[in-house]
């Protein structure tokens, strides 16, 4: 088991690419050992650096993977270091150097999950905005292949009954993340993503599946010495993992179980004084999501990310899954 910070910050900036000079709002995330004031600080210097600057002169080429790689080596310990410059699409540099490209897409479909027993939500027919995150190795794919890769897949997936198709006739998410890892004509594919919903989605990387729950929860706690408090609006997500689906319903587990069995812990957490809590010796973001991680006795738990906002705070996990 380990605990892992995260931290967020952004920089504007210009920079020439293929004869073009344009600017970008780029945001960086780094996940790192160190501890997370620690990693928030540098961060946001290393940002700041390059805050309202022209990049040409500073590198030989200011593409999105040079940039994470610098950003990364102005951290006082290895870290994990994603880099979007655009809404759609960024890099991810992983600690060991491997570096990705990923892409965010989506589409418009309805579908139905037949095999689930009578009276759940999800047998009747419904539809999403699907959300798809496609990455790959950055040595063999580029963001204009995956663009290509994606555009036959979205003609044949938008507004449509996804049942009616080959190989989704029980369209869960983790279904057809897989079916889309099988589908995408990429080379070096990594991992595909489906966010059925802004709360819960399912990640395959040819061999195994990570769904996760987001929940959100308003708690206070101890500030300082002085007798003084403070509160965040929290976020919540629940990492689940695992080599196979249940064979009749296609998925590792019901989003709506998941947050049904963690409801006691959540009604402790949610409008109350973290200090109070038993058990939980620190209310900082790292004490608290190896807490839940410990008490959260789920099969297939292999991650809890604890964030005081949308960027900052600690990633929980039982192995070395991975930190998406």
């Amino acid at each position: 088991m380990t605990v892992l910070s995260c931290s967020g910050a952004g920089f504007d900036a210009a920079r020439t690419l293929a004869r073009t000079r344009h600017g970008h709002g780029f945001f960086a995330q780094a996940v790192s050992s160190m501890p997370q004031a620690d990693l928030c600080s540098e961060l946001a210097a290393a940002c700041a650096a390059l805050d309202m600057r022209d990049l040409d002169p500073l590198f030989a080429s200011p593409d999105d993977l040079t940039l994470a790689g610098h950003l990364a080596s102005c951290l006082s310990a290895p870290a994990e270091l994603s880099l979007r410059s655009a809404p759609d699409r960024g890099v991810r540099r992983l600690t060991d150097g491997a570096e990705r490209v990923w892409l965010d897409t989506r589409f418009e479909a309805a579908h139905q999950l037949p095999n689930v027993p009578a009276g759940h939500p999800c047998g009747r027919l419904h539809g999403h905005g699907f959300g798809v995150r496609i990455e790959a190795d950055a040595a063999r794919a580029t963001h204009a292949s995956l663009v290509a890769a994606w555009q036959p897949l979205a003609a044949r997936l938008e507004h449509r009954l996804l049942n009616d198709i080959a190989g989704l006739e029980n369209p869960t998410s983790e279904v057809l993340a897989a079916w889309l890892f099988a589908e995408l004509a990429v080379d070096g594919l990594v991992a595909v993503e489906v966010y059925e919903t802004a709360s819960a989605g399912s990640r395959f990387d040819g061999g195994r599946w990570t769904i996760w729950k987001t929940l959100r929860f308003e708690a206070a706690r101890a500030f300082d010495i002085a007798g003084r408090y403070t509160g965040h609006s929290y976020l919540l997500r629940l990492r689940l993992s695992g080599d196979t689906l249940d064979a009749e319903l296609g998925w590792l587990r019901d989003f709506g179980d998941v947050k049904r069995a963690f409801a006691p812990l959540y009604d402790a957490l949610d409008h109350h004084l973290l200090d109070e809590l038993p058990g939980l010796a620190a209310t900082d973001c790292a004490s608290l999501a190896a807490y839940l991680g410990g008490c959260f006795a789920m099969p297939s738990l292999t991650g809890v990310d604890v964030l005081q906002n949308e960027h900052d705070g600690a990633l929980w996990r039982k192995d070395d899954a991975c930190t998406r």
